[in-house]
């Protein structure tokens, strides 16, 4: 599915992330395929009609007048599918990551090397072969991107990646996916743009998963063959990849949906030359006319951007629909125009470059397809602020209440302060992850360095891997190496010594050191910033400051309430302005800090960014050159060895021209040791042949002036062949050498380059942005200053004409100043009753204060005797105990006999002991519990008698405020003169009888529940003196038993010799009786007494809310 735009959010989003204003041009790549088997003639290029002139230029050779065409790059025959991807597709996958729409599709005459430039060889195994085209390489590239932003960003952000392949065949589009489907539609929706209706899309993981769908839609693909090509594609081929990421920062999500449309498109075919015919001519009818729709349409496209006013006919052709967007829309796009260099190939060569060079001139505007949620609640902030502004506006030219005024501008400080401590919060979270993301980059140079480190190991392997294979050679063949390869294996050591000097002292290697040693000195430096420091502390100090002065304003707020009820206002109002205003400078101060210290970690950011591209292509560049020389250096000792054996045979050829058949077998004889073993080898079949000539050439007589002569002929051949060799190859060691600089130098200028385009593209883009939003809000104030001025002019004429109908009010004015004068008297006379209430009141509350201090004594009077008690009752026990011991002693004589009674009295006698204790010690926490509830009622009731207080402090201070508000609204009523306000006054002044009203109905409630409060008091003081009653009862009681206790000592001495079983006394049941009796009665008392408290506490509680809720209405009012 080929995608279209975004729709509205597309363009919403890129007017505000930078659309470029004049949009970006398509770029224009053209290829050169090498010539066919046969096209090109021995003696030179007359076969050709193109040649390339420079990396951007080339000629055509055309009649009377070559043509010179200029593109954005232009490759020759000897461009490797490497350098392809590189110039072409690589800045687009990196624009798709960054939420951009990128196009690439390939153009072309039939066999020209389309589908080799988007795909690769038609082999199987094409996707991992070193030949693989764009689209292979372009998965690679895409993946990794990804994986190193997620390496980045970790689990912030996270990509969904889907692809779809479809192909236009006769006009008519099927899915690749699905060989089972039909033909499918296209449809064009407001948001996705152009689409097609039932395409398959699969999710992709990788770059394997993403070469597996690729063959899987390749092998349905239409091809046929041709005169002009084996594999001729008969449909245009459309693989589109989807790439959606979804950032997080905090509570916004930022959502980036990119796609990239990978083209490859059927070529434009001349019957005459392919000879098709039948389906075939179908076909290429087909192809053509989508082509030529395809040419219409960049035409016109050429025109608008021209300013002229023409129709674009994107849908004479499935193919120019489909590529809408591509063509003159929301993508960067890049054609690949394929050419092929034969001269009876000229008039589709001329058709294919006239188009890419009208294609050239057609200008896209792309921009990046982001939706970003949760700034709803910014923009509905801003707008609130516009429209605080504009009140403040219209407000400032009419006259105002002062007081009115002030309360705007305290509440517009609070909102400011609350504005400040937000905004501090927001920047301390994006100073954490600007940290964060220097760590990273540190992280990365580390990772740099390593990588470095690497490469120079690699190459300190490989140059003992050459040594030890010059070491086995030697051995191998010993004296048998001739003096020619001995000088070309020190001239290759040589070459080795130089390159390794240069890998180790190499400038760009010692740039990047130094570099990464200065960007972490750099960071060092500030992190140790003064200023940074100081903002931090000083950001500390002012939050600290801001929240202190806010409490300080509550508790001023608070005492102006509460305790300075007789305060005049305009001392109130002046410090509340001074504390305003010292917040407001704090504000201020803060506000300059944060975009002080936001600013330098910017800069920083920025210079962080760009020293790491610039370290980014000096590797890549130095990777390069590293491979170039490597392949060099392959190919000089390839060449080397081709040249000794070319000598070689020279030498060979010069000795049989030169001498007699004698001297040429002697020369022979001595030359063959020293030829190379392989030419040995090649040359031992001729032996056999040379033992029957050798015969005849010694019996042929040799005169002596022939032998000089040919010996000085072939040492001046021969030392003339090496000069000439030493000369040859000095100039060709310079020739690499300048080649090698000049490609490091061409390939760091064309990385800088589009690294340059693409920082000048974002800040012209980022430029245009701002200067349309200040453009929007310069028309938007001057909207609004019509309108204010508009409204002022209204409202100027109904003041003129209120201020007529005024003074019809004031006499009106003059008659409710004297009815709210006797109302204020009395007022104040019921206040001064009110008064007397509270004294009376106070009074009370001391006096209960006095009885719980007495309870408390009595509390600690009893205490005291439940000790002395404890005390008591020890002696005695260990009084019994001496006796016992005493009868012990005493009846040693009869233990054997009477040892069981003994043990069954003891332990009666125990039992009976731990008895009397537990009822003391019941008794005594019985006791404690209540004095303990009596504490807590009576905490209560102070507590309660404490709210009384309040409610009535509250009162008074209403009263003042009521007095304020008034005073108040007569100051509006006197300077604004209204009309209404008359209206407005009497409904006042209702309320306020109304709330007076109310305020003496809960007065007398309030009296009411003092009331009940003391007889509750009075109740409890009864209470107190049953249980004092109580108390003494309960200490008889004790006598008492203790004096049963003592009685029954002799009972118990005695049954120890009448082995009889001690009995309780008869009146010891009945008084336990009726003690529980007693204490579960009073139990019962003090539950009921226990639940009308809680009832009586919570009409309290109700009555309380209640008048809480009417002061604070009072208040308000």
């Amino acid at each position: 599915m080929v995608p279209g735009t975004k729709g509205e959010r597309g363009r919403r989003t890129g007017s505000l992330r930078g659309a470029p204003a004049a949009g970006d041009a398509i770029k224009v790549y053209v290829r050169v395929r090498p010539p066919s088997e046969g096209a090109a003639l021995a003696d030179g290029d007359q076969g050709l009609c193109l040649s390339v002139l420079s990396s951007n230029t080339l000629r055509l050779h055309s009649k009377p007048e070559p043509k010179i065409f200029t593109f954005d790059h232009v490759a020759n025959i000897d461009t490797t599918q490497e350098a392809v991807f590189s110039s072409v597709a690589k800045n687009i996958v990196e624009s798709c990551m960054n939420g951009y729409n990128g196009t690439i599709f390939a153009y072309g005459q039939t066999g020209s090397g389309k589908t080799f430039t988007m795909m690769g060889p038609s082999d199987s195994d094409n996707f991992t072969h070193n030949l693989r085209g764009v689209i292979p390489r372009s998965f690679e590239y895409l993946f990794f991107l990804i994986e190193r932003e997620k390496e980045k960003a970790g689990t912030g952000k996270s990509f969904l990646c889907k692809c779809s392949f479809i192909e236009i065949y006769n006009e008519q589009i099927f899915d690749l996916l699905d060989s089972a489907s039909a033909g499918l539609f296209l449809r064009e929706h407001i948001k996705k743009g152009v689409f097609v209706v039932g395409a398959v899309e699969q999710v992709l993981t990788s770059a394997a998963e993403a070469y597996q769908v690729l063959t899987m839609g390749w092998r349905n693909r239409r091809v046929a063959s041709t005169s002009m090509n084996r594999e001729s594609s008969r449909s245009h081929a459309v693989f589109t990849i989807t790439v959606d990421s979804m950032e997080k920062n905090g509570e916004v999500v930022n959502i980036r949906s990119s796609q990239l449309n990978l083209v490859d498109l059927a070529g434009s075919e001349r019957q005459k030359d392919t000879h098709t015919e039948g389906v075939r001519l179908k076909e290429a009818g087909n192809i053509n006319r989508s082509l030529s729709c395809l040419g219409q349409v960049i035409t016109a496209l050429v025109d608008v951007g021209n300013g002229k006013q023409r129709h674009i006919c994107y849908r004479d052709s499935k193919l120019t629909f489909l590529l809408r967007d591509s063509l003159g829309g929301n993508a960067k796009t890049c054609i690949i125009a394929n050419v092929h260099p034969g001269s009876r190939c000229f008039g589709e060569t001329l058709s294919t470059l006239n188009f890419a060079q009208r294609a050239k001139l057609i200008k896209n505007k792309a921009v990046i397809n982001e939706d970003t949620q949760g700034n709803v609640s910014q923009l509905q902030a801003e707008v609130k602020k516009l429209k605080e502004q504009l009140a403040q506006l219209t407000l400032g030219q009419s006259t105002q209440d002062i007081s009115m005024s002030r309360g705007q501008e305290n509440t517009n400080y609070i909102n400011y302060f609350l504005e400040a401590m937000l905004f501090l919060e927001k920047s301390e979270s994006e100073k954490k992850t600007l940290l964060e993301k220097v760590a990273q980059l540190e992280d990365l140079c580390g990772k740099k360095e390593k990588f470095i480190q690497s490469n120079k190991m690699i190459v300190k392997f490989r140059e003992d891997h050459i040594v030890r294979l010059e070491r086995l050679h030697r051995e191998a063949h010993g004296s048998l190496v001739p003096k020619e390869q001995d000088d070309l294996i020190d001239e290759l050591r040589e070459e080795l010594r130089t390159l390794r000097e240069q890998m180790e002292q190499h400038p760009r290697i010692a740039k990047y050191a130094m570099e990464n040693h200065s960007l972490r000195e750099e960071n060092k430096r500030l992190r140790s910033l003064q200023s940074v420091k100081r903002a931090q502390e000083l950001d500390a100090q002012t939050i600290a400051e801001l929240e202190k002065a806010f409490l300080e304003a509550s508790a001023i707020e608070k005492n102006n309430g509460g305790h300075q009820l007789y305060s005049s206002t305009t001392s109130t109002e002046s410090h509340s302005l001074v504390s305003f205003e010292r917040l407001k400078a704090r504000l201020l101060h803060t506000q300059s800090e944060l975009a002080s210290s936001k600013q330098e970690y910017e800069e920083f950011k920025e210079l962080t960014k760009k020293r790491h591209l610039e370290m980014e292509s000096e590797l890549q560049s130095l990777q390069k050159a590293n491979q170039h020389l490597e392949n060099i250096l392959e190919a000089t000792k390839a060449h080397k060895r081709h040249e000794v054996s070319q000598l070689n045979k020279m030498h060979r050829e010069t000795i049989k021209s030169m001498t007699t058949p004698t001297k040429a077998y002697q020369l022979r004889s001595r030359l063959v040791p020293r030829i190379s073993p392989e030419i040995f080898v090649c040359d031992s079949m001729d032996i056999q042949s040379s033992r029957e000539v050798r015969d005849n050439i010694f019996n042929e007589p040799v005169p002596p002036e022939m032998n000089e002569q040919a010996y000085e002929a072939i040492a001046e051949e021969l030392r003339m062949v090496q000069e000439q060799l030493s000369t040859l190859q000095i100039k060709l060691d310079e020739e690499e050498s300048k080649n090698i600089k000049l490609q490091q130098h061409i390939d760091k200028l064309e990385h800088h380059s589009a690294q340059m385009q693409e920082l000048f593209s974002s800040e012209r883009s980022d430029w245009n942005k701002e200067q349309q939003e200040l453009l929007g809000q310069i028309t938007f104030l001057k909207t609004q200053l019509q309108d204010t001025q508009s409204k002022t002019d209204i409202l100027k004429s109904e003041v003129h004409d209120l201020r007529i109908v005024l003074q019809s009010a004031d006499k009106e004015l003059s008659v409710v100043k004297m009815e709210y004068n006797t109302f204020r008297e009395k007022q104040e006379k019921e206040m001064s009753q009110l008064s007397m209430r509270h004294m009376d009141v106070q009074l009370q509350l001391d006096k209960v204060r006095l009885e719980h201090e007495k309870i408390l004594e009595g509390k600690t009077s009893l205490q005291d005797d439940y000790d002395n008690l404890q005390e008591v009752m020890k002696f005695e026990t260990d009084q019994l105990k001496q006796q016992l011991e005493d009868n012990k002693q005493e009846s040693e004589a009869l233990k054997t006999e009477l040892h069981n009674l003994l043990e069954l009295v003891e332990t009666e006698k125990g039992l009976l002991l731990l008895e009397v204790v537990s009822d003391l010690m019941s008794q005594i926490q019985e006791l404690r519990t209540s004095i303990s509830h009596k504490t807590e009622s009576i905490d209560g009731l102070t507590r309660e008698l404490e709210d009384i207080n309040w409610k009535y402090n509250c009162a008074l201070a209403a009263k003042d405020e009521n007095k304020a508000i008034i005073e108040d609204q007569e100051r509006q009523i006197e300077k604004l003169r209204e009309t209404l306000e008359r209206k407005e006054a009497a409904d006042k002044i209702e309320l306020l009888y109304e709330d007076l009203n109310h305020t003496t109905e809960q007065l007398s409630k309030l009296t009411e529940a003092s009331k009940k409060h003391a007889v509750l008091l009075h109740c409890a003081q009864e209470d107190l003196v049953k249980k004092e009653a109580l108390i003494q009862e309960l200490k008889e009681q004790v006598k008492f038993r203790t004096f049963l206790l003592k009685s029954q000592l002799p009972l118990l001495s005695m049954t120890v010799f009448t082995c009889q079983s001690p009995k309780t006394p008869p009146n010891f049941g009945v008084n336990l009786a009726k003690f529980l009796e007693t204490q579960e009665q009073e139990i019962a008392d003090r539950r009921a007494s226990a639940i009308t408290l809680e009832h009586l506490v919570s009409e309290l509680n109700e009555e309380r809310t209640a008048k809480n809720d009417e002061i604070l209405r009072l208040k308000v009012m």
